[in-house]
């Protein structure tokens, strides 16, 4: 049976599967507006570091 995945792990592989499971892609992502943005690295954003004050 598989490993139940947390969801900041499935974002990350969301993330993976979108860049073509290329690491460097997912750190260097230009789609800002993807709502999986802030959190590609696996790791939950900094409140002061959001999205929003970016756009």
């Amino acid at each position: 049976m598989d490993k139940l995945l947390t969801p900041m792990q499935s974002i990350r592989r969301k993330c993976l599967d979108c860049s073509n499971n290329q690491y460097l892609e997912v750190r260097e992502c230009t789609v800002k507006n993807c709502p999986l943005y802030p959190y590609r690295m696996g790791k939950r954003p900094k409140k002061n570091n959001s999205i929003d004050n970016e756009i």
